[in-house]
């Protein structure tokens, strides 16, 4: 796994592309991505450079790699999984490897296919590509987009990094906030592709390819793969051929990701789908060679240790835990807020980042279960499709506005994890409304007309909220036809799981120099869950109903049943205790009517409110408290009020205790 950056200027481009320093500069801030190796390609008009994290051919796979006979150079971050397969095909063409690196599987291919390339590649990938002879960069991001792409691109002017924290190093890099990325942030709780949260920054979205043409400077981008379901309207496989081909492709799924030449170990959460790929992986190395790595809480609403102990015992793994209070999450704050160089408001972050501190001590590689929820129907959200149908026709609006809403209102405020309260409110946000703004409206910490009361006047004009719904509803109109669930899925795998999820894991796990491997994500189990009928993934009411059926003699049956309880922190409970001051400090009336974004007295009320137990704010104020230590982090040191603890902290690294064996 590594760190890549580079830049370029067009022969069009009268300015004198910038000096090699700047480039190094670039990739110092990606060295927690790739702290083993760094190099560089210096041509006229095309820099490129790479931190490297060594994980396969540890001797050789130095990168920026070259093919100096064909004119091409290649930095690459992630892992092609089928490169052995695809060096015996392309040798068979005459295109012959000479290393054991991916890398150079990835330039052959590209000399082989061009640009189809990427259709034949079975990992995560994010690369740029410096083709001399046809004058171009040629970049791609990988199906899921677990490998992140950032660029600017500005006439004749190309930059791209893994992280924005690179590109920011550009002096032709603008430091300053995109309000249309940052209310999509409002909306959705980080920032999705193709946005940015800084102004001319893009993401290139997963399953996408771009070209910058180095003689015109013109850029064009485009979707190279997409999700199809197709298959799943005409399938007549059975519950048992299903469950054989679900078993065969998560075991040749984990199986894949088991090649590297450093340790590897698991992410067990104790749910079903780390748990999956736990037994999987004992099933191919046996009882006692496995590690595993489990993140606890002191308020037991949230703790699944129990359950990730359990399995462990069960499997015969080397297991692994820590804890995580309101003390812990405020020392590690600093350092959260200096590694997300984009706001991102979900609070699992921390156990994330604590969870990957602790196991590279141990490991360098570890394989997790994200994916199964989006892929099988796995969130609460597909069992409440029916009650929302339901009730959509069976309450009159009057009654909803004028005796549901307003009772639902009175419910008693509670810090548990997904409580009676919580759970209402937010199915009435959906109810009553358009199905392509439903899910998001269920999942985000504000909606268009909340941002509208919560934006000042002056930033309100600069963003469009009756558009903030667009690309959500572009995403529901291709997948219109199919039966709700696939459609909930699909919309799940594009925003939630690829620029959510995803994002969460690589940049938790990048900061600490540990690779984060996702089997249910392989692109072969991806196409075999898409071909899966709905009336498989949930029926009466039973969510991932076939996979579960499928793990039977696999993983407890105790862990199969128990209620899906998600990667939550008891931010509700915290913001009322241990982290009551810096909530109160971050979101201080001052600060916000200096910065001028937010209305503090809109602010105010939603803290007031939550302090003083009358209402769970926890999501719109975890989603304003981490925008606002981005800010004051990213953009501008932020003047702390008389008397207060100084928001801005210098980021540091303090020694960790040892996690505990188990």
């Amino acid at each position: 796994m590594c760190g890549i950056a580079g830049y370029a200027r067009a022969t069009i481009d009268a300015k004198p592309i910038e000096a090699a320093d700047i480039l190094r500069r670039m990739t110092a801030a990606l060295t927690h991505r790739g702290p083993d190796a760094s190099g560089y390609h210096d041509s006229e008009r095309v820099k490129l450079g790479h931190r490297r994290l060594s994980i396969i051919d540890l001797s050789g796979g130095a990168q920026p790699m070259h093919d100096d006979g064909r004119g091409l150079h290649v930095v690459y971050n992630g892992e092609i999984y089928n490169y052995l397969e695809l060096n015996v095909e392309l040798a068979g063409k005459g295109f012959a490897a000479r290393t054991r690196s991916d890398t150079e599987t990835i330039l052959l291919a590209y000399a082989a296919w061009g640009e189809a390339c990427v259709e034949k590649f079975n990992g995560m990938f994010a690369f740029a590509i410096h083709d001399e002879k046809q004058n171009r960069i040629f970049c791609a991001r990988d199906r899921m987009g677990k490998k992140p792409f950032y660029y600017v691109h500005d006439g004749g002017f190309f930059a791209f990094a893994s992280e924005p924290k690179a590109l920011l190093q550009h002096p032709a890099v603008r430091r300053e906030m995109d309000p249309e990325a940052a209310a999509r942030y409002l909306l959705h709780e980080f920032v999705p592709a193709p946005y940015a949260i800084y102004r001319g920054m893009r993401k290139l979205p997963g399953g996408h390819r771009l070209r910058f043409d180095l003689g015109g400077g013109s850029l064009a981008t485009e979707r190279w793969w997409d999700h199809d379901f197709a298959a799943a309207e005409k399938d007549t496989a059975t519950e048992a051929e299903w469950i054989e081909r679900i078993r065969g492709g998560l075991q040749a799924a984990v199986e894949r990701r088991l090649i590297a030449d450093v340790p590897l170990g698991v992410f067990l959460s104790g749910g079903i789908d780390s748990s999956a790929v736990t037994a999987a992986m004992v099933a191919k190395q046996g009882r006692g060679k496995v590690k595993t790595f489990a993140i606890g809480f002191s308020d037991p609403r949230f703790d699944e240790t129990a359950y990730a102990k359990r399995l462990a015992e069960t499997l015969g793994t080397e297991h692994y835990e820590e804890r995580l209070d309101p003390k812990a999450s405020l020392d590690i704050l600093p350092t959260v807020a200096a590694f997300l160089d984009e706001p991102f408001a979900d609070p699992s972050i921390l156990p994330t980042y604590l969870l990957s501190r602790f196991t590279r001590r141990h490991v360098t590689v570890a394989l997790g279960g994200d994916g199964g929820d989006e892929l099988f129907a796995g969130y609460d959200t597909f069992r409440a499709l029916p009650h929302l149908r339901f009730y959509n026709a069976a309450v009159p609006g009057f009654v909803d506005r004028g005796v549901v809403r307003p009772l639902a209102g009175c419910l008693p405020a509670s810090t548990g994890n997904f409580s009676f309260d919580f759970v209402v409110q937010r199915f009435l946000r959906g109810a009553k409304r358009p199905e392509s703004e439903r899910l998001w409206r269920w999942l985000g910490a504000f909606v268009p007309e909340e941002i509208g009361g919560l934006l000042t006047g002056d930033a309100l004009k600069t963003v469009a909220l009756e558009k903030l719904f667009d690309e959500t509803s572009e995403l529901h109109a291709r997948v219109a036809r199919f039966d709700p669930a696939t459609r909930d899925g699909y919309v799940y795998a594009k925003t939630y799981l690829g620029e959510g999820v995803l994002t969460k894991v690589d940049r938790a796990t990048m900061a600490c120099s540990l690779e984060a491997r996702s089997p249910l994500l392989d692109r072969d189990f991806v196409a075999l869950a898409d071909a899966m009928p709905a009336r498989y993934k949930v029926r009466g009411g039973k969510l991932k109903y076939l996979f579960k059926k499928a793990l039977r003699g696999l993983v407890p049956d105790d862990i199969l049943a128990r209620p899906k309880k998600g990667f939550g922190i008891p931010v509700a409970g915290w913001f009322r205790g241990g982290l009551r001051e810096a909530l109160l400090d971050t979101l201080h009336e001052k600060r916000l009517r200096e910065d001028g974004f937010f209305r503090p007295e809109a602010v105010k009320r939603l803290v007031d409110e939550h302090v003083t137990g009358r209402r769970n704010h926890r999501k719109p104020l975890w989603t304003l408290f981490m925008f606002e230590r981005w800010r004051a982090h990213w953009l501008k040191p932020a003047k702390a009020p008389s008397g207060e603890v100084p928001l801005v902290v210098e980021a540091r690294e303090e020694p960790a205790p040892p996690a505990q064996k188990v």
